[in-house]
């Protein structure tokens, strides 16, 4: 038995020298092998002070920084002992004993590749992590790993470990956009370096792993955790004392309460306000300390960011639940038994097993960053599944348990486009290592699904041309494109209104009667015929013009553009900034055959609000240097005033000097008919208190508003403009690829909803207007049947708006 054990004990040592000289063989020869390819390495960290560009809404919040925030670069004995042992503890404490990595961590790596053909742990010593930032690629790939160490090697030849200790506290990312310990020190406790107390050092070294999702702003509770552990880790190498560590781990965490944080989601404006710097003046914008302020109004903006996903959300409820990507063989049950019995810790617990640790977060950030939400929502993965009652594990890294209850009922499993079964509990909606998304609240926390729909939702007063919201998309993290101004999809019957005014202003009345009646068209070019239909497939005989835009008949908008003369529209929808060549030459104009982007549509429809008068959207009012300076403010100048009044006096050539706008002007435009956009005005309005419309807009509780909706074909894409005379908003929704979003979806079931959601809590702030008829116009009795003007004995009529 002796001689057994003997054997066996000779052969496991035998085989972890061949793996030791194995790894050592590989780590020379690869070496010689990539020296030639590797980067070099800059040992200068340069003196700099850099200090982010802010962005601020209208009522001065913040709502966007970008550029990174840089202090002075602190020499190792400018280090205070206790940012050493924080960082040592958290990191690698055998720092100054290696060579730049652990050989265990490397043969083990080399195991990986073998079996999985990929690193599946991470494992870094602190050089490792410095020289990562030398690298083009952050992949977990052989290839990268092995240039990894190789660096680590050649740095730790290069270098001191003092050096390369600095060069580590001061570049590393700390979250909210401080880059080194010096900048962390700023950006949480409002203090420099030598001036943090032990608990601040090692809340500053809690961020180093995991930055963007467990720092003390985003996530004080889970960072409190990590602080606490490393200062276990300190005490249990020697670098405090017991007392010392008990002491600091009760403390509580205490924040510079100047701290920034975003007051609202506005990401997307916030990147088009970045873009304009940038273009005006170049990279430098991101470093130089300047105030941008802006026209949003972050208040509005929140609440047209609520109104857009509760609708969303229920939209996506109607259609009923999809199978969820699952983890559970990834992960593997003993993780999810874990979780379960002992919650996160083991994440963060794992003192003897830096490597396992590492290699579970580099697991859990990679399937959580893989499959970006939106920011109000939280990914979870379902640990434990019993009839009533999940428990998942958060991005934050929290167990929560959650608990059926009847909410869940819309839930059926969707299968071939048909819903399945009402689902009774837990066991009928997930499996073990689902992953899937919660309402992060905390009264209401539960399992949601996200709509794959995405939306547009902007906002401009139409007196001043003042963005008040800008939201370009459900989840910014997902993607930048920004269908407010980039997103150019069809307009459907939205488009009417345009040209309805058009034929007004051309000798048309709303009294005027349109024959709604079976029409064919014959391409000569196609061979082919078109049949245009109304929407309710029935056809009205004689309508007045009123009523056709109010109930939004084809075939009346069809005769109506025939009769006016296509041409002759085209050239008047260049007041209402729509150029003339994107506008389609044939009769499918009269449909909303043509594609603009949601700002597009909103400028328009405040040229309409603003009788016939152009306003150009503005969104940035001032920008300030750090010393309060002006740069540049906003002047409320007419278009063709502003290029002679607007200065930017960084910019030398003056062909650039121009005003900062959204959008391109369309060529010299004059102002349209303010008679005729008023008719329109008012049609528009009546149509928000009839019919359906006034069952979904009866919560505004206020008649001064109105709107249109617009569908294209099949559902592709649904809109709603509507106005108030201090707001004119327009919403899109639709799919990035051009499915369709349901074939019962429309305008006024999806769009419309999120607007009147968005109104019923910014109408309070707007005043009450009442209809103030403009010159030119007269209110006088017509026949209804005729359309023709009536007298007090004439029992069939009703009083229409005319022009004079």
């Amino acid at each position: 038995m002796l001689h057994f054990i003997y054997r066996f004990s000779h052969l496991i040592l035998n085989l972890l020298i061949a793996a030791t000289l194995l790894s050592i063989t590989v780590i020379l020869a690869g070496y010689f092998y990539f020296k030639p390819s590797l980067p070099s390495i800059d040992l200068v960290d340069e003196n700099v002070l850099q200090v982010p560009m802010k962005i601020f809404s209208a009522d001065e919040k913040l709502i966007g920084e970008f550029g990174e925030q840089k202090r002075r670069t602190l020499s190792f004995d400018e280090i205070p002992e206790n940012v050493k042992y924080a960082f040592l503890a958290a990191e690698d404490d055998q720092f100054f004993s290696h060579t730049g990595f652990r050989l265990l961590s490397f043969t083990r790596a080399l195991l990986q590749i073998v079996r999985y053909r990929e690193i599946v742990s991470g494992g870094g010593t602190i050089t490792m992590q410095v020289v990562r930032g030398y690298l083009l690629s952050r992949d977990q790939n052989a290839i990268r790993k092995l240039k990894e160490i190789y660096l680590a090697f050649e740095l730790e030849s290069k270098a001191t470990k003092e050096e390369i200790f600095s060069l580590y506290v001061n570049r590393i990312f700390l979250g909210n956009r401080a880059y080194g310990v010096e900048s962390a020190a700023e950006v949480y406790f409002g203090k420099s370096v030598e001036e943090l107390s032990l608990d601040e050092a090692a809340l500053i070294a809690a961020s180093a792993q995991l930055p963007s999702r467990i720092n003390p702003i985003r996530n004080p509770e889970r960072s409190k955790i990590r602080r606490n552990w490393i200062l276990q880790r300190m005490h249990k190498l020697g670098y405090i004392g017991k007392g010392q560590y008990l002491f600091n781990a009760r403390k509580p965490i205490n924040l510079f309460n100047e701290t920034d944080s975003f007051e609202s989601n506005a990401e997307y404006f916030a990147e088009l306000v970045r873009q304009t710097m940038i273009e005006r003046y170049g990279l430098d914008a991101y470093n130089l300390g300047w105030n941008i302020y802006t026209t949003l109004d972050t208040e509005m903006q929140n609440h047209a960011e609520d109104a857009i996903f509760q609708n969303i959300e229920v939209y996506s409820e109607r259609y009923g639940w999809t199978e969820k990507n699952n983890f559970a063989e990834e992960l593997g049950d003993q993780f999810f038994d874990q979780i379960v019995l002992n919650g996160p810790s083991i994440i963060f617990d794992a003192v003897d097993e830096a490597d396992d640790s590492e290699s579970i977060f580099n697991k859990l950030g990679e399937i959580f960053e893989s499959h970006k939400i939106p920011d109000r929502y939280l990914r979870a993965l379902i640990a434990d599944v019993q009839k009533d009652q999940v428990t998942v594990l958060t991005e934050n890294y929290d167990k929560e348990i959650l608990i059926w209850d009847d909410q869940y009922g819309w839930a059926r499993k969707r299968s071939n486009n048909k819903k399945g079964p009402k689902p009774d509990n837990f066991f009928d909606l997930v499996r073990k290592g689902d992953l899937v998304s919660l309402s992060n609240s905390e009264s209401n926390q539960r399992i949601i699904q996200i709509p794959p729909a995405e939306a547009a939702f902007v906002s401009m007063n139409p007196k001043n041309g003042h963005i008040k919201t800008y939201i370009g998309g459900t989840n910014f993290l997902k993607t930048k494109f920004d269908r407010v101004r980039q997103s150019f999809p069809q307009t459907g019957s939205s488009f009417k209104p345009f040209i309805y005014a058009s034929a007004i202003s051309r000798g048309y009345d709303a009294s005027s009667l349109i024959n709604d009646a079976p029409i064919i068209f014959e391409d000569e070019n196609l061979e082919d015929y078109w049949r245009p239909e109304n929407y309710t497939k029935k056809f009205y005989g004689l309508t007045r013009l009123r009523e056709a835009l109010i109930q939004s008949i084809n075939i009346v908008s069809i005769k109506l553009l025939r009769n006016i003369g296509v041409e002759n529209v085209r050239n008047d929808l260049q007041a209402f900034g729509f150029e003339k060549r994107r506008l389609p030459s044939d009769l499918s104009l009269a449909l909303g055959s043509s594609s603009f982007s949601p700002i597009e549509m909103t400028r328009a429809f405040s040229i309409l609000v603003n009788e016939g008068k152009v306003q150009e959207p503005v969104y940035i009012t001032k920008v300030e240097d750090r010393n309060g300076n002006i740069i540049y403010e906003h002047q409320s100048f007419n278009v063709d005033e502003a290029e002679d009044n607007i200065n930017f006096p960084w910019i030398n050539n003056e062909k650039n000097i121009k005003p900062i706008q959204l959008i391109n002007e369309v060529g010299s435009v004059e102002d349209f008919d303010p008679r005729s956009t008023y008719v329109v005005k008012d049609i528009l309005r009546e149509a928000m208190q009839r019919g359906s419309n006034r069952r979904r807009t009866e919560s505004i509780s206020r008649n001064d508003f109105g709107g249109k909706t617009g569908t294209t074909n099949d559902s592709i894409s649904t809109w709603f403009s509507g106005f108030h005379e201090d707001l004119v908003t327009t919403v899109w929704i639709g799919n990035d690829d051009f499915s369709s979003l349901g074939e019962d979806e429309f305008g006024s079931t999806i769009a419309l909803p999120i607007w009147v959601s968005f109104m019923e809590e910014v109408i309070p702030q707007l005043p009450e207007y009442k209809a103030s008829i403009p010159q030119g116009i007269s209110f006088v009795r017509v026949n209804k049947e005729s359309g023709e003007r009536s007298d007090d004995l004439d029992d069939d009529a009703y009083f229409e708006l005319l022009l004079d």
